[in-house]
């Protein structure tokens, strides 16, 4: 029969118990369904023209009484064609996986794209990560293998290579010796491990045909036995919103930053923390990078509590060390926060201003956020890509001399090895990736402490920065169009392979039109620091018990 579209392009008509599905679930329903991979299988489309998705084996009458078993006998068929034995133990879940046109669904309960490979961490293997490192990660059962080895390795370095056999080890696998080096590990993470299925990972989609039309549950992990809709993936992950909006989308070496940090852990752990306390140091942003300084490779060595206790207030002695880097031609601040800090940086003359300051440029940080969801919200993607300074991936780091000195982070030398590797290109991808979920999630994540100016020169500033982003050259605009069909695919689907090509084939050069339309952001954030700097004695940021000298 012809398969119509009519219904199947209304994802209204799809739901259960009261529950409509998610509308990624549907595109991607009518993206399987015609899909010639799928050619012929039985009873696609039903006689009301909705898709006929599931297909249980317990029907006792009507229409569809046997379409259960005769989509078995099609994947029998298919199995066949491609070489599998239908003989041989999960001969149907290993075609269903063979034959998946990306390899990657989304839930139909929330719409979030899953791999259906074993990539996902079990109970087993999160117990090792704390076994190994304690609380200092946070694993989470939906973030990849390769995804969560990477924060790890952020943080602890190459410490984490230690403890791959504790990890990763089972009684089938062994885990070769990478030496310190990232990416072969996850190259090997990626060809080698991942595809052996091991014990302690899990697939994002379970295997479920010929119940399901492609062969997987409607449900993915994120969802698959959790009735609690406040456990989906943008809560459970909402503790890490702001400090990945802010590591993403400030400036700063984040490749030279990112191993520096994870060197404190394995380098440096000996070394005596400024706050005294007997515990391995840890990495602190002198500049935190919430208050929109830059992620660089210079660090205080303070310990875990200590750090965590700091947050994002700065001391008098903070603004004073960042004062004398940046006279040394050092940039320590990112673009959106230079006007402010260049205004009130020399009103800090005691403990209390240092926090005065902190107050009013997380408030700035929060302005320039809006500003960056708000071009996020309107498609130039590729404007944003080119904010989150990718280049930097193109390098390998390593530090000659590396020692501390008065608890600061010091090196004779940064060497730099080009690289144009896979694992660059993963990088990038990755950066993408998460910085843009991470920038939609703090989008839609209210907060009743935001303070954001209203003032005419902030808009017309922002205007005129759309108006030349609406006129850029026509390879920028199809470059908007190819990552809007990335992230937001009309099947629903997130290919993590086209979100590599687009990386690699993003040039990492100064785009002179991108310069002018960022010197008009500069300017919106000058006008933003212009008003959060005349109340530098209003309230909001002042402690009474203090004196209010200017």
């Amino acid at each position: 029969m012809t398969r119509s579209t009519e219904t199947i392009d209304d994802p209204t008509v799809y739901g259960s118990k009261g529950q409509a599905w998610a509308p990624e679930f549907v595109a991607y329903m009518k993206a399987i369904v015609t899909h010639p991979i799928y050619d012929g299988m039985p009873d696609a489309v039903k006689s009301d023209g909705k898709i006929q998705w599931e297909a249980p084996s317990n029907r006792s009458g009507g229409q569809y009484q046997y379409t259960h078993n005769k989509r078995r006998d099609w994947w029998k068929l298919k199995a066949q064609s491609i070489g599998i034995d239908v003989s041989q133990d999960q001969w149907i879940s290993r075609t269903a996986k063979s034959i998946h046109p990306s390899g990657e669904k989304p839930c139909k309960r929330c719409g979030k794209v899953m791999q259906i490979a074993y990539v996902y961490p079990q109970a087993n293997l999160i117990r090792r990560f704390k076994k190994c490192f304690g609380d200092s990660i946070e694993v989470s059962d939906l973030d990849s293998i390769t995804d969560v080895m990477q924060t790890v390795f952020d943080l602890h370095g190459p410490i984490l290579f230690r403890h791959l056999q504790d990890l990763l080890a089972t009684k089938d696998l062994s885990v070769p010796d990478f030496g310190d080096d990232l990416e072969r590990l996850m190259l090997w993470l990626n060809d080698e491990y991942v595809p052996k299925e091991p014990s302690i990972l899990s697939p994002g989609a379970m295997s479920n045909a010929p119940d399901r039309f492609d062969g997987f549950h409607s449900f993915n992990r994120c969802c698959r036995g959790r009735a609690d809709t406040g456990r989906c993936p943008s809560n459970m992950r909402s503790y890490v919103t702001d400090r990945r909006v802010f590591e993403y989308w400030s400036e700063g070496d984040w490749i030279a930053a990112d191993r520096l940090m994870g060197l404190v852990k394995s380098k440096l752990r000996e070394e005596p923390t400024a706050d005294g306390r007997n515990s391995p140091p840890t990495a602190d942003h002198i500049g935190p990078l919430s208050l929109g300084f830059c992620h660089r490779p210079e660090f205080k060595l303070l310990s875990r509590n200590a750090n965590s206790a700091k947050n994002n207030r700065m001391t008098k002695w903070d603004v004073d060390y960042l004062i004398s880097v940046e006279q040394k031609g050092e940039k320590i601040v990112s673009w959106y926060a230079k006007p402010l800090w260049d205004n009130r940086k020399g009103s800090v003359n005691n403990e209390e201003t240092a926090l005065r300051l902190s107050k009013i440029l997380r408030d700035n940080q929060r302005n320039a956020m809006a500003i960056l969801c708000r071009l996020f919200d309107e498609g130039y993607l590729t404007f944003l890509v080119y904010l989150l300074e990718l280049g930097f991936a193109d390098s390998k780091v390593e530090f000659e001399g590396l020692r501390a000195i008065d608890f600061i982070t010091i090196y004779d030398r940064l060497n730099k090895q080009r690289r144009t590797t896979k694992y660059s290109i993963e990088q990038k991808a990755r950066r993408i990736r998460i910085g843009f979920d991470a920038l939609r999630t703090y989008k839609e994540k209210a907060n009743r402490h935001t303070f954001l100016v209203a003032q005419e020169t902030v808009s017309k500033k922002l205007e005129v920065a759309m108006e030349l982003l609406s006129k850029q050259s026509g390879k920028h605009k199809r470059m908007d169009q190819q990552m809007i069909q990335t992230l937001f695919p009309r099947n629903g689907v997130v290919r993590e392979e086209k979100l590599r090509n687009y990386a690699s084939e993003f040039p990492v050069v100064i785009i002179p039109e991108y310069e002018d339309i960022k010197g008009e952001l500069i300017l919106a954030m000058t006008a933003v620091s212009v008003t959060l700097s005349s109340m530098w004695n209003d309230a909001r940021y002042v402690r009474e018990e203090f004196n209010l000298d200017e």
